[in-house]
């Protein structure tokens, strides 16, 4: 992985934390992603506008696999919502992170990617650290106990998240091969968008999300904003990065969670999450060396 690809992605996670802070500002917080994700499509729509050639918009290469990967990120979003309702937090939560173990496979068939041991050492480290954060327990051998409140449903559909979410992240490694990273990012953007609004309309929510535009314009703008940014910058990253090592990288967010909630929300710090932390940031390390 070149400094450049590192440097993106590491930034970008840093903007998926701060997006997701604002988020957590927000009441209906389903209807203030699909207010994000519209300002991040016009956002996007406009640089390209001033800045790109029609003739390099509409590719079909670039089209196809931004709709492949929309769709499959779509699904991971969706899946993730209803694995927190079916199960317990502490147990579906950790489940859903682990798309990263499925896209060392499917990167090596379809991508043709290789990992090195100290790659793979990462990898393996910074998802440990993740989990071992939203567990809330660090532990040599962790355990993922089940409880009477949590059903099967809930632990299924977090797996399908992940594994959903492996399938967008090769998507996402061809689109950015195909064509301009800019382009590519706003089709990315304007397919989930697509697939959001059908959702509103599905579930008739459509009083729900006028609401809360009405209620938190300012938090969505800036939310878009932050969001937009952090689509571009892993795009920028993954562009000089394998997608295996990207997409675990980009769990360095979880630590910047962390550092945000500790410094803005008062939340508490423990031996757990400082000891998870100190795991994310060596696996970022090992990464960067393979």
């Amino acid at each position: 992985m070149t400094l450049k690809g590192f440097g993106f992605i590491i930034i970008s996670a840093l903007f998926h934390v701060l997006w997701n802070s604002v988020l957590k500002t927000c009441k209906d917080k389903t209807s203030a992603i699909f207010w994000m994700m519209c300002v991040t499509v016009a956002g996007l729509g406009v640089f390209i506008g001033q800045f790109h050639a029609k003739t390099f918009f509409f590719v079909p290469s670039v089209m196809y696999t931004a709709l492949a990967a929309g769709f499959f990120f779509f699904l991971y979003q969706y899946f993730v919502a209803v694995s927190l309702e079916k199960g317990d937090l502490t147990l579906v939560y950790p489940l859903t992170v682990t798309g990263p173990v499925y896209i060392v496979f499917w990167s090596y068939f379809f991508l043709n990617e290789s990992i090195s041991p100290a790659g793979a050492a990462g990898i393996l480290l910074i998802i440990y650290g993740a989990v071992s954060i939203q567990r809330g327990k660090f532990s040599i051998r962790p355990q993922f106990k089940k409880n009477s409140n949590t059903t099967n449903t809930g632990v299924l559909t977090a797996l399908a998240a992940s594994f959903f979410y492996s399938f967008g992240a090769v998507a996402d490694k061809l689109g950015v091969m195909t064509g301009d990273i800019f382009v590519y990012t706003f089709h990315l953007s304007f397919y989930m968008l697509i697939f959001h609004l059908v959702r509103v309309l599905w579930q008739s929510q459509t009083r729900r999300v006028i609401s809360e535009i009405k209620h938190n314009p300012k938090s969505i703008l800036l939310g878009g904003i932050i969001m937009l940014l952090s689509f571009i910058t892993f795009r920028l990253g993954l562009e000089e990065a394998q997608a295996s090592y990207a997409s675990a990288l980009r769990q360095v967010s979880t630590l910047f969670g962390i550092c945000i909630g500790f410094l803005f929300f008062r939340e508490r710090v423990g031996l757990n999450r400082i000891l998870s932390s100190i795991l994310i940031v060596a696996g970022a390390i090992l990464i960067k060396i393979g």
